[in-house]
């Protein structure tokens, strides 16, 4: 779990989200809800939403469903399952 030494209302640091970011690359198969990534990250609901407004210009459910379907595409071009890590940078 990320460990956030100070809270703040608008959202964590780039390391911070970067490392949420690769959680759920990492649990992309999984179910990933708010309770999950307030769980994992260690911040509220609006300090997650802000840090991929700031990062992502998007939202946090947005972006989960795209990273999936990027996911799905790259396994059907490529007819095998790939590290999606390479891929985070997107």
């Amino acid at each position: 779990m990320l460990s956030p030494v100070n809270h703040i209302p608008q959202g964590f640091s780039k390391e911070q989200f970067d490392e949420l970011c690769t959680w759920i690359d990492e649990h992309i198969h999984e179910q990933i809800g708010w309770s999950e990534l307030m769980q994992e990250s260690g911040f509220d609901h609006l300090s997650i939403q802000s840090s991929f407004a700031k990062y992502k210009a998007t939202t946090p459910m947005t972006w989960i469903r795209k990273r999936r379907e990027d996911f799905k595409s790259v396994r059907n071009q490529t007819g095998s399952t790939v590290k999606f890590h390479s891929f985070l940078t997107k």
